[in-house]
Order: C-alpha cells, then sequence, then structure tokens
C-alpha cells in the first residue's frame, strides 16, 4: 500500500506578531520527523501572511502534491493551547497583511458555500490532547483572517476530489518566547499527537469506506516517539 501523502503547513509572520509559533514548530517537526518514521511522505512549507500568496499557494500546494492529509498550523495570539478548528467561513477581513496589502473584496469564492466543515473530529481530536495534558478546545471559526482564507481554499480543493482528502487547521498560542503557556517541547510534542491521531483518522476512514464499517480513529492511534 502506498504511503500516504502529507500537507504541512505554518505562516510567517504579520502585523502585530513578528514571530510565528506555527513557523517554528513546522520546520522543527519536519526537521525532527523523517517521512519514513511517520510512515507517510510529508511535505512540509511555511507561507508567507500574505493574501496574493495564500491565493496563489494555497491552491497550488494541494494540487500539484495531491495530499491524503493536509495539516496547517497557524497562530492565535489569545490561545492557551490548541485550538482545533471546525469550519472556514467564505468571508474575508479588510486587515493588513504582511506586506501591507488589503483585498478588496469580502468573499474568499463567489458563488461558494458560507461555510466548509472539516471531516475531522474536532472535539474528539481535543479531548485526545487534553488526556495527555496538554490544553485543547474545539472551535467554530478560524477567523476571517489567512489562517480561515487557507483553510477555506483547502477545504474546496478537498471536497472536489473523488477521493477522501482531509483537512484540519490547528491554531496555537504563542511561543515560550512572546510569553505563550506552553513549552517548545508541549508544542512539539502536541503536534507529535495531532500527525498521528489524523493519520490513525485517515487510515481508518479509507478502511471503513473499503468495508463499509465506522471510522474509529482511537482504536489505532500510539503515543509519538519520544525523546
Amino acid at each position: 500500500m502506498a504511503r500516504p501523502r502529507v500537507l504541512l503547513t505554518g505562516f510567517g509572520p504579520f502585523p502585530g506578531a513578528a514571530e510565528n509559533s506555527s513557523a517554528w514548530l513546522v520546520e522543527e517537526f519536519a526537521g525532527k520527523h523523517q517521512s519514513s518514521r511517520l510512515g507517510c511522505d510529508l511535505h512540509a512549507e511555511v507561507l508567507p501572511t500574505e493574501w496574493a500568496e495564500i491565493a496563489r499557494l494555497g491552491p497550488g500546494l494541494v494540487q500539484h502534491h495531491r495530499p491524503r492529509l493536509t495539516l496547517h498550523f497557524g497562530l492565535h495570539k489569545r490561545a492557551r493551547g490548541f485550538r482545533i478548528e471546525r469550519s472556514a467561513h467564505n468571508l474575508i477581513d479588510l486587515r493588513e497583511d504582511a506586506r501591507g496589502a488589503v483585498l478588496n473584496r469580502r468573499t474568499i469564492l463567489d458563488r461558494s458555500d458560507r461555510r466548509l466543515d472539516t471531516a475531522i473530529p474536532a472535539s474528539q481530536l481535543a479531548k485526545h490532547l487534553r488526556m495527555r495534558g496538554l490544553p485543547a478546545v474545539a472551535s467554530r471559526s478560524a477567523g476571517t483572517y489567512l489562517c480561515n482564507y487557507l483553510y477555506y481554499l483547502s477545504l474546496h480543493w478537498a471536497r472536489g476530489q473523488n477521493r477522501a482528502c482531509d483537512v484540519c487547521f490547528v491554531h496555537l498560542p504563542p511561543g515560550p518566547g512572546q510569553g505563550g503557556p506552553l513549552s517548545e517541547v508541549e508544542l512539539l510534542r502536541g503536534a507529535e499527537l495531532i500527525m498521528h491521531y489524523l493519520l490513525a483518522f485517515a487510515l481508518d476512514r479509507d478502511g471503513a469506506e473499503t468495508s463499509g464499517g465506522e471510522i474509529n480513529p482511537g482504536m489505532r492511534v500510539g503515543e509519538p516517539m519520544t525523546r
């Protein structure tokens, strides 16, 4: 069986956030986890926090890599733990990006749904993290800034595929250097747990679709490698 392709992304700095914990986490995670150890083909990218670049790179990356699983990380400055986002909304905030640009429209895609939901069980994933000592909640909205923009584009692409392509967005708190509540070790451990959970979910979903059974990712999720 071919190993699943996984796209992992974070964001660079933006106005009000000179350092973005998601960029550090993606680079650190990709550096420590070879694809063979995860059982997948992992492609990691840190994306510029720019409207034009996300409009180009968001669809371009998923179309090029055609991932079975896409995991986006982003920074939420008020988060106190991992925020698992259930939905992306077809709405754009008129805020400046990292280059000072502002879009001149309020919707991401014309004639598209007002909201797109992930198939990932956000509440169960948050509970999975809490049971392992990490603060986590399920959130109803990824906001209206570039995190939501990217999430909506990825969910829209996934919905148009003729096979299961799961997408998850997780907001992180600021890093410890910016006064955040979690240490670098805790952030990395959380990313490991999330990745293992999502890979198990994808494996179970593929098996359930083949056999007509139910999805139960908790039965397959193991603890990540420890150091």
